[in-house]
C-alpha cells in the first residue's frame, strides 16, 4: 500500500477514537440504553478503521469511505430506535452512535483538533444538556384512561364526548358491552393535576358508566 500510516501514528489515531468513543458510551449506558459502551466503541473503531485502509490506498477516496460510513450507520441507529406504544425512544442514542463514527472518520484521518472538539461537544450536549432539557422541558405526564358507556350513545358519539372533556384522544381498544354500550380505553396526553378535572368532567356525563384514569 501507498501512502501507509506508520505503525505509531495508526496507534494514536485508533486511540483517539476509542476515547471519546468510551466516554460517550459510558453515558449511554448509564442511561440504560440499549446501545452503551461496547457498541459506541466498536463503531469509532469500524469507523476508524475504515478511513485508515482508504487514506492507505494508493488512488482512494477518503472522503467515499467517510460516506460509505455515514450511511452504514444507519443501520445501527435504527436498531436503537424503539417504539413504545405511540412513543418514540432511542433517537438520542442514534444520533450519539452518528456522531461517534464521524468522530472515528475523523481520527482515521488524523483531524485531531476537529474529532476532539465534536466529543467535547458531544458530551456537553448529552451530559449538562440533558439537565437543562428536563428543567426546562419536563416530560409530560401520559393521562391513561378506561371509560364505560351505557348504551345511549352510539361508539361515534361516546369518542367525540370523550374529546369533549379529554381534548384530542388516542383509542387503543374498544369493548362493547352487554348493555349495548362501550368500554374505551385510550390516552391522552396530561399535565399536572389534569387527572382531577378530567374525572370530575367525565363522571359528569350522563352516559358514563365509570371512569377510570391513570398518569403514567
Amino acid at each position: 500500500m501507498e501512502h501507509s500510516v506508520a505503525a505509531g501514528e495508526v496507534l494514536l489515531r485508533v486511540l483517539l477514537a476509542l476515547v471519546p468513543a468510551a466516554l460517550i458510551g459510558i453515558e449511554r449506558e448509564l442511561g440504560q440504553q440499549p446501545a452503551g459502551l461496547r457498541t459506541h466503541v466498536l463503531v469509532a473503531l469500524g469507523a476508524c478503521l475504515f478511513t485508515l485502509a482508504g487514506v492507505g490506498i494508493a488512488g482512494s477516496d477518503p472522503t467515499r469511505i467517510a460516506a460509505q460510513v455515514a450511511s452504514g450507520i444507519g443501520f445501527l441507529g435504527a436498531g436503537a430506535i424503539i417504539r413504545d406504544r405511540f412513543r418514540i425512544k432511542g433517537l438520542t442514542t442514534a444520533a450519539s452512535l452518528w456522531v461517534t463514527a464521524a468522530i472515528g472518520v475523523a481520527a482515521g484521518l488524523g483531524a485531531y483538533v476537529a474529532g476532539g472538539i465534536t466529543a467535547a461537544v458531544a458530551l456537553l450536549v448529552l451530559v449538562p444538556l440533558k439537565w437543562v432539557e428536563r428543567e426546562i422541558f419536563p416530560d409530560r405526564p401520559t393521562l391513561s384512561f378506561t371509560v364505560r358507556f351505557d348504551g345511549g350513545l352510539d361508539l361515534r358519539e361516546a369518542v367525540n364526548s370523550l374529546s369533549t372533556v379529554l381534548g384530542p384522544v388516542i383509542i387503543h381498544r374498544v369493548e362493547p358491552t352487554p348493555e349495548g354500550g362501550n368500554v374505551i380505553h385510550g390516552e391522552r396526553r396530561a399535565s399536572g393535576n389534569d387527572i382531577i378535572g378530567a374525572s370530575e368532567g367525565l363522571t359528569a356525563m350522563p352516559s358514563v358508566d365509570s371512569a377510570e384514569l391513570q398518569e403514567v
